[in-house]
């Protein structure tokens, strides 16, 4: 393997930029939840993409802006990881506007980084453009700011240019072995990825105050007796009695819904039957507390 390339590449930006879901597409399969929601993305996740020749880890980290509590300060400090020990970095920002204060202010943190690995800008959602002559200001505004390799407009959604980015990665990846095994995806275990799946439906089902404040924690995953068949039970903690009572809704009504949507997923992933559980408990103020944000990992 002496001609094998790898390194980590890091995927920064401001919230729901499209980052998740530009990863999800590089990989050719879900490796992490997406919803119009900020906060979606809580810690970093690794795409691990090999081929014969090389293998980019791609490492979508949250969402970089304002710290508010404890879960913030986490959430940001992993954004801020990913770029000091990025090998390739890829800032994304948005296609229908030139930098704003929360672009500005991730730039700012990354300047250093850039003068020393490559650096590609990705302007995304350009499937939302009915004016593509509206890029020509935007990427001349983000030029002036910072010496990026590329600047490409791309399409996390539909795919556009995606493969180009991919082309220009390997590339740019310094020569060495690889970090992985060949044939793994994701450094996710079966837990931590099925309590993500079921936080995502809360992110869907729920609103206002709410899904910020839900953290999932799995508390049993087991085969059945009989084959082909799964039980999973997880605990939904939020931080105050009213979210609880919206959480679980008049007669159990919103967790229902939440548990049949993360069970039909998760029978999907598994490729087994799945019976699931979900309870919500109160854990006031676990935003904010250090002891509690390690133990729900």
């Amino acid at each position: 393997m002496s001609d094998f390339r790898s390194g980590f590449v890091a995927l920064v930006g401001k919230p729901n930029v499209g980052k998740s879901t530009f990863v999800n597409h590089i990989m050719g399969q879900r490796i992490t939840i997406v919803s119009p929601k900020p906060q979606t993305t809580r810690r970093r996740i690794l795409g691990i993409l090999s081929t014969p020749s090389s293998q980019a880890v791609f490492v979508d980290t949250p969402g970089f802006g304002k710290a508010r509590d404890a879960l913030g300060r986490r959430m940001l400090s992993f954004a801020k990881g990913g770029i000091r020990d990025a090998d390739v970095l890829i800032l994304m920002a948005e296609a229908g506007s030139p930098p704003g204060d929360e672009d500005l202010a991730l730039l700012n943190f990354a300047r250093a980084r850039i003068r020393e690995v490559p650096a590609i800008l990705l302007l995304n959602k350009v499937d939302r453009l009915k004016d593509k002559s509206l890029l020509l200001p935007v990427m001349d505004a983000w030029h002036r700011e910072a010496p990026f390799r590329e600047l490409i407009p791309v399409s996390a959604l539909t795919g556009e240019n995606v493969d180009r980015v991919l082309n220009i990665v390997t590339e740019l990846l310094p020569p060495g072995p690889p970090l992985f095994p060949l044939d793994q995806k994701t450094e996710q275990d079966e837990r931590s990825w099925a309590g993500e799946i079921i936080r995502e439906k809360v992110l869907y089902a729920t609103r206002d105050e709410v899904p910020h404040s839900v953290a999932v924690q799995v508390e049993e995953m087991r085969e059945g007796k009989t084959p082909g068949v799964r039980y999973i039970e997880a605990i939904l903690y939020v931080e105050k009695e009213s979210q609880k009572k919206i959480l679980v809704g008049k007669g159990g009504e919103m967790l229902k819904r939440i548990g049949e949507h993360a069970r039909k997923d998760l029978e999907k992933w598994l490729g087994e039957k799945v019976f699931l559980s979900l309870w919500v408990k109160v854990k006031p103020g676990w935003r904010e507390r250090e002891e509690v944000l390690r133990w729900l990992g």
